[in-house]
């Protein structure tokens, strides 16, 4: 199969999985991106996600469109910085990207904040190391 496909199964659509992720999820933004994202331990799915468009920044439906389908194709080209370290966990995770600049913008400036949004999930992820006390003399 192709690895740079998007299938319905890696899509978020479940109206009571994006309650729980807003209700129970972290955020962080990287600027035009804010990433609410929710990790589930223990589960080898793959991660999924959902894009959203505020209509108050963008009152046409064309604009909306055109930045929804630039937010998917960065993130389907750069999918498996996420997903390799998070099947290798044994942790799924579910994530929404959410658009917040009033303007356009294009690819290649998506696509950048994509790839470090995605690198710093991939920190999120990861086992923190508690640190050792300190000893003062």
């Amino acid at each position: 199969m192709n690895e740079h496909s998007l299938p319905k199964s890696e899509k978020l659509c479940s109206r009571t999985a994006i309650n729980r992720l807003f209700a129970e999820g972290s955020a962080f933004i990287v600027y035009p991106l804010r990433v609410v994202y929710r990790i589930d331990d223990g589960s080898t799915a793959p991660p999924q996600f959902f894009v959203n468009i505020p209509k108050r920044n963008f009152k046409r439906a064309v604009k909306r469109v055109y930045l929804r389908r630039r937010i998917r194709e960065a993130y389907r080209l750069h999918k498996e910085i996420l997903a390799e370290p998070l099947s290798c966990r044994h942790q799924s995770m579910h994530v929404a990207f959410l658009y917040l600049d009033k303007n356009l913008n294009d690819f290649h400036t998506i696509e950048r904040k994509m790839v470090e949004a995605l690198h710093r999930l991939v920190q999120k992820t990861e086992p923190q190391q508690p640190e050792p006390p300190v000893v003062e003399p």
